[in-house]
Formats: C-alpha cells, sequence, structure tokens
C-alpha cells in the first residue's frame, strides 16, 4: 500500500476486495509446491496492513485486541516462510517444526486478541469480564478436547484443523456473535463475525471431510477469505466504534445473553466434533442439541426484548415525571412512617430555599413553624389510613420554615396512610399561599379597624366586649367608657372635614396613651370612642376618666389653627350575667348623662346604674 492513505468507508471495501481479487488468483493460478505458501505471504501482508490501520490510523480504543489479530496474522505469515522451504526441500528437520509451532503460536494470539475484546477497557473487580474471559478459554479448551481427543499427530494441517478450529469456534461463539449482534451492526463487527464464520466453515469442513482445506476446491478459498473480511474491519472508520463496551445499558444486557446463548451453543457443538472422529450418535444429539438450544435461546432473546420494551417504557415513564416535577410550582414530598422526609420534589428550592437533598430524612413536622407544629400533628392524624390513597385526605395552612430564617405561609394537602409499592407513609403536596395568607390578613384587620385612626371598629370592639362580659365573675367587672367629642360639628362646620380628621386623629392618640395595654380603644363612628378596661372598679374606672378629661382639653394643632375640645364621657361598670350590650348601653346612657350637665365632665355608674361616689 503506498501513496497517500484515505481511512474512508470507500477505501476499506476497495482493499478488501483487493484481497479477494488476490485470493482468487491464488486459488486458480499458483501453483502447488513451494509458490503456494510464498503466494499465501501476500495475502497475509495485504490483511497485516488493513489491522495495522485500525491501530495506527484509526487509534481503536482495543488495542490489545487488534495486536493480538496483527501477530496472528505475521505469525501465520512467518509460518507461510517456513512450509516454503520445508516444500522446497530447505532443512525439512527444522522448517517442518518451526511451521506448526507458529501455527499454535499464531492461533495463541488470535486467542489473545479475543481475550483482549472480552477484557478491553475493564476494571480489575470487573467479575463478569473475569467469567466472560474464563468462559472463552473453557469452550476453546472443550472444543480442542472433542477435536483432538486422544491424537498425537503434529503435521501442519492437523495442527490447524486440531488447533485452529477450537480457538476459532469460541472466538465466534464468544466474541463475535455478541459483537455483530449488539454493537449496531456496523460494518467492522459484521466483517469480524465474517471472518470468523468463515474460516469455521472452513476447518470444521476439514474435519467432516477427513482433508486438509489447501487440498479442497471449496474449503481452500474459505480458508482464506477470513483475511478481506479483516482487513475490511480494520480499515472501516466504524472501528472507532469497536469500545470496551456498548453504549446503551439495554446494549450491555442484550449482549450479556447473547454472549450465554453463544456459550450454550458450545455443547452441541462439542457432540458433533467428537462424533466427527468416533462415529457415534453424536450426530443426533448434536442435532437434537443444538435445536433445543436454539429454541431456548430464541425464548431468551424474546423476553430479554420485552423486559427491555418494558424498561424503556418505564425509563421514559420516569423521564416524563421528573421533568413535570422539575417544572411543577407545587412542592410534592413524601413521608415514611416513621415521620421523615422520604422524598421532595426539586420546586421545594425555590419555595424554601435549599435544595431537595437537604430536606430528604429530616422530621416533616420539624419543619414546620413551630407555632404550627401542633395543628399540623392533628392534621396528620385526621388524614387516617388510606391504603388506597384516594380517601383520607386533610387541607390545612400552615408556616414553614425558610432558609433566609422567615416563614412562607403554605397550603397543604396531606393524604391518608398510604402502603402501597414504593410508598409507606403520606404523600404532601403543598404551594406557597403567603401573599393570600397576607392579603386575607388585611382584609380581616380592615373589617375590624376603623380606617382614619386605626383602632378598633364597633364590630370589633362588641366582639371584644361580649368576650369580656362572658369571662366577668365574682372578682373581675369588665369596664366601659363612652366618649363623645364636644361640638365637634362645629369644627366640620367651620374649619372642615379635613380638620375634623386631624382632630379625630389626635382624640384617638390621647386616648390609647392613657389607658394600660391591656385595654380597648375603639372608635365606634364618627366622634364617638369606647373604651374597654378588662379589670376594673368604680375607683379605677373614675381615676381613667379624669384623666382622659385632662387629657383632650389640651389645645390641638388643626391645619395652620390652634384649638381646644372638650369630651363628655359615661362610664358604666359591669357584673356576672351582664351583656355586652346591656353594658354599653348603661355607658351610653351615663355619656347622655354627662352631656346634659354641661359637656366637659363625665357620669359613671355602678352595677346596679347606682351613681359612683
Amino acid at each position: 500500500m503506498t501513496g497517500p492513505y484515505a481511512p474512508t468507508a470507500r477505501a476499506a471495501w476497495m482493499h478488501a476486495a483487493l484481497v479477494v481479487l488476490a485470493i482468487a488468483l491464488v486459488v486458480t493460478v499458483v501453483p502447488d509446491g513451494p509458490w503456494r505458501p510464498a503466494a499465501e505471504i501476500v495475502l497475509y501482508g495485504l490483511g497485516l496492513a488493513g489491522v495495522l490501520t485500525a491501530l495506527r490510523v484509526h487509534r481503536t480504543p482495543l488495542v490489545v485486541a487488534w495486536f493480538g489479530v496483527a501477530a496472528g496474522l505475521a505469525l501465520f505469515a512467518l509460518s507461510c516462510v517456513a512450509d516454503v522451504a520445508a516444500l522446497a526441500g530447505l532443512a525439512p528437520e527444522i522448517s517442518a517444526p518451526l511451521e506448526s509451532a507458529l501455527d499454535v503460536a499464531a492461533y495463541a494470539a488470535l486467542a489473545v486478541g479475543a481475550v483482549g475484546v472480552v477484557r478491553g477497557g475493564r476494571r480489575r473487580r470487573d467479575w463478569a469480564s473475569w467469567t466472560d474471559t474464563l468462559t472463552l478459554l473453557l469452550a476453546a479448551g472443550l472444543i480442542l478436547l472433542a477435536v483432538q481427543g486422544d491424537r498425537h499427530e503434529s503435521a501442519g494441517d492437523v495442527i490447524e484443523v486440531s488447533v485452529g478450529t477450537p480457538v476459532l469456534i469460541a472466538v465466534l461463539l464468544i466474541v463475535c456473535v455478541p459483537l455483530a449482534l449488539t454493537r449496531g451492526r456496523t460494518a467492522t463487527t459484521t466483517a469480524l463475525f465474517a471472518a470468523a464464520t468463515l474460516a469455521v466453515a472452513a476447518y470444521g469442513g476439514a474435519i467432516l471431510t477427513g482433508s486438509a482445506p489447501r487440498g479442497s476446491a471449496v474449503l481452500d478459498p474459505l480458508s482464506l477469505l477470513p483475511l478481506a473480511a479483516l482487513c475490511l474491519a480494520g480499515r472501516h472508520p466504524s472501528v472507532t466504534a469497536l469500545g470496551p463496551g456498548p453504549a446503551a445499558e439495554g446494549d450491555t444486557t442484550f449482549g450479556r445473553v447473547v454472549a450465554v446463548g453463544a456459550v450454550l451453543l458450545v455443547n452441541p457443538a462439542v457432540l458433533v466434533l467428537w462424533t466427527a472422529d468416533h462415529g457415534v450418535i453424536g450426530y443426533a444429539l448434536g442435532g437434537g442439541s443444538t435445536l433445543l438450544t436454539g429454541l431456548a435461546l430464541w425464548r431468551l432473546a424474546a423476553l430479554t426484548r420485552e423486559r427491555e420494551r418494558a424498561r424503556a417504557a418505564l425509563a421514559a415513564s420516569e423521564a416524563r415525571l421528573q421533568i413535570l416535577l422539575e417544572n411543577a410550582a407545587d412542592v410534592i414530598a413524601i413521608v415514611d412512617a416513621a415521620g421523615s422526609v422520604a422524598y421532595m420534589s426539586p420546586a421545594v428550592q425555590s419555595l424554601l430555599g435549599r435544595p431537595p437533598a437537604d430536606y430528604v430524612g429530616r422530621d416533616a413536622i420539624s419543619l414546620a413553624d413551630p407555632r404550627d407544629q401542633p395543628r399540623l400533628q392533628a392534621a396528620v392524624a385526621a388524614a387516617g389510613r388510606s391504603p388506597g390513597g384516594g380517601s383520607g385526605v386533610v387541607d390545612t395552612d400552615i408556616r414553614v420554615q425558610h432558609s433566609s430564617g422567615g416563614t412562607r405561609w403554605v397550603e397543604m394537602r396531606i393524604s391518608g396512610r398510604v402502603d402501597a409499592v414504593g410508598i409507606e407513609g403520606w404523600v404532601v403536596n403543598f404551594r406557597e399561599v403567603t401573599d393570600r395568607k397576607l392579603f386575607e390578613d388585611e382584609l380581616r384587620r380592615q373589617a375590624r379597624t376603623d380606617p382614619l385612626t386605626g383602632l378598633l371598629n364597633r364590630t370589633a370592639f362588641n366582639e371584644r366586649l361580649v368576650s369580656a362580659t362572658a369571662d366577668a365573675g365574682p372578682g373581675t367587672s369588665p369596664g366601659v367608657l363612652f366618649v363623645d367629642v364636644d361640638d365637634f360639628k362645629d369644627v366640620n362646620d367651620t374649619l372642615g372635614h379635613a380638620a375634623g380628621d386631624e382632630l379625630l386623629l389626635a382624640v384617638a392618640a390621647r386616648l390609647s396613651a392613657d389607658v394600660r395595654g391591656e385595654d380597648v380603644v375603639a372608635r365606634l363612628g364618627g366622634d364617638e370612642f369606647a373604651l374597654l378596661l378588662a379589670d376594673a372598679d368604680g375607683i379605677r374606672l373614675r381615676e381613667v376618666a379624669d384623666r382622659l378629661l385632662t387629657a383632650l382639653r389640651a389645645p390641638v394643632r388643626v391645619g395652620t389653627r390652634t384649638i381646644t375640645v372638650t369630651a363628655s364621657i359615661g362610664g358604666a361598670l359591669g357584673t356576672a350575667g351582664c351583656t355586652a350590650e346591656e353594658l354599653l348601653h348603661r355607658a351610653d346612657t351615663a355619656m347622655y348623662a354627662a352631656k346634659r350637665t354641661g359637656k366637659d365632665s363625665h357620669a359613671l355608674l355602678g352595677a346596679a346604674e347606682d351613681a359612683l361616689p
């Protein structure tokens, strides 16, 4: 091979075609004698050039395997040199044994190459690879024993048949068949399979016919055509894809099934080969064993395909589920029977600020805000047990802790306890509702708050008053002060409503400043205010009323003017059995009594509606 090299598929096929043409010329034109092995040296040289292309140009990952093949071809070429010398009568006592030794070394090199395919790129502790290697060697040994038996001949043709055939059969069954069926059926794998098949056909035919391949018009070209297949395998660019292992997990599984099936074929092959030499009923046994093995392999392959289809469907389903979980706004969690988080979907990171792995194994209740943990435990208990997962669902809103240290409100749905394949515990879905909760809180605040002053409104005051009167006992008397600003209408009429609003704000601030923290101040409407003293008596009721009158008399800056206002205050004490409506009515009545006395004063009533001293 001279000239620029183009490592293309077309060049590979042309090289293989050249070898086929050369084989045809050698078989049909070259006469027997020393010229025949001399011509075969050229054929082995062409084959060696193709194999070296895989190593030097394509840089195949299976270096050991292709070096073994190259060494085998080189040794076969040297064997032909020794054969030329022996046929020419040059030191036959040395050249004949040397030829046999070189043939044995060549087959050993091919065996090393086969082991290189099986072991290529594997780790030292890859026990499956070691098992495949031992299987290859055991298969070769069994076939060798079946062919050789009790023979002790050492002639060159006998060596080729009794040693070469077992090695080639083992290579075909253990290496070439799985390669051709599991590597995507590239040109390289198919060519390797063809090379081994042609070689086995040639030398196996020699066993069955009892003649040497070189003396048969059919077996002779069959024994040389593997060189063309090896040239195609080595020169074709697809040799780079012939790596240490298949790319896909399914390819690995199928390849091992094929390898196991190929090993099983050794048994009927051994019977047939043994029968060829001993003439017993092994043909029937071998044929029947082959049939049974083939049926078993066919079913095994069908089951493998079904398993791979199921695996592919499961992988597609898992991929779809993963995509849905990764793009879902809701968080999905699985809590095991012990109460620990077994799974958390990716959405939790955007919600709580940590990746899902940080939550797996943590106590699920501890993720909630301590204030809401008892409520969450009650929700889980209320969910009950749901073997089918279709009932016992509880919805609740709780606060969960954020990685930043704050909390987030979530709307949570807790399933009943599920006992299913892969899940034993609770399935929890939750989404953030912090904005909604804040909005709801704001609506509730607005519904209970006076929009101008920020004090409680009449509705909220009445609720607090109902609670205070319901809890009143012999030693606890709630008190109510009803405050009405005197002549407030005149302020609105003369200074405007904006000034009136400023005045009301000032009154609200002074009322709030002159009571205790547990007391309640509210604006009932217009210029009317009310105070609820949680625990009062006549003395405290009078003290608070006096402080309020004094505070309200202080001048107030309204717009650009300073004015002075007063108020009329009515007070009443409640006792056990007194309703909120009754107590507020009594305070209102007392306030009107204060106005009738000249305003800027207070009127206080006891429990029996007697004026307090």
